[in-house]
């Protein structure tokens, strides 16, 4: 009788421990997994922070920038000549003798000295050089529906509704739903500039080179 009182007395606690200690190793197992998952959402959150500068380019007034018009100039112990490019989407230019250089993103002073070493240096054809890099002044467009078209000195920052604004603003006849962004490599984008004014997410930046055209309403 005593050793059925013992197993009746003692069974739950047993149970107890078991279903306690079964739920230790479930949560020791589990948890790399957990700080796996938190570590891969981080990395992704990192990957996509990096994408977003990468799209958005993060424009520096201080770096050459899609769409910026620079010009190269050379002082050698024979003339070369100067040369004016307006830079791709690529970010490459092509120099002296065909050579082409990364510039996108880059300051001026660096790009300088990479043209001078590349001659003097690398391919030692001259002695003696001196390279200036130039950003020639900046600027965007705007047309249509605008009190004041034409150009405007380009300024960090600018967004559709800051150049809308610099050219005077809307006529009375503007669509104001349908702005229109071409991009230096010929890509367009409509803004709603109406919904833009609610919504300062959708007014988007733009960059040097960048035209602005404000559609007619047919209203």
């Amino acid at each position: 009788m005593m050793r059925r009182f013992f197993q009746q007395a003692v069974a739950p606690w047993v149970v107890f421990l078991t279903v306690f200690w079964a739920g230790c190793q479930t949560g020791f197992e589990t948890a790399p997994t957990a700080t796996s998952a938190s570590g891969t959402a981080s990395g992704a959150s990192a990957a996509s922070s990096g994408t977003t500068a990468g799209t958005n380019e993060v424009f520096s007034i201080d770096r050459i920038a899609v769409g910026d018009i620079i010009r190269v100039m050379y002082e050698a112990s024979v003339p070369i000549a100067p040369s004016e490019i307006q830079l791709p989407e690529t970010g490459l230019v092509t120099i002296h003798m065909g050579e082409q250089v990364q510039v996108a993103g880059r300051m001026a002073a660096d790009v300088s000295k990479e043209i001078r070493d590349l001659f003097t240096v690398k391919k030692q054809m001259y002695k003696r050089l001196s390279v200036n890099v130039l950003v020639l002044g900046r600027t965007i467009s705007v047309g249509g529906e605008v009190r004041a078209t034409g150009s405007f000195p380009f300024e960090g920052g600018m967004t559709v509704l800051k150049a809308v604004n610099r050219a005077g603003g809307f006529t009375e006849y503007a669509d104001r739903k349908k702005v229109r962004i071409t991009r230096v490599n010929g890509q367009q984008i409509t803004v709603d500039c109406k919904a833009a004014l609610k919504k300062p997410e959708l007014d988007l930046p733009l960059y040097p080179g960048d035209r602005v055209d404000v559609m007619r309403s047919i209203l």
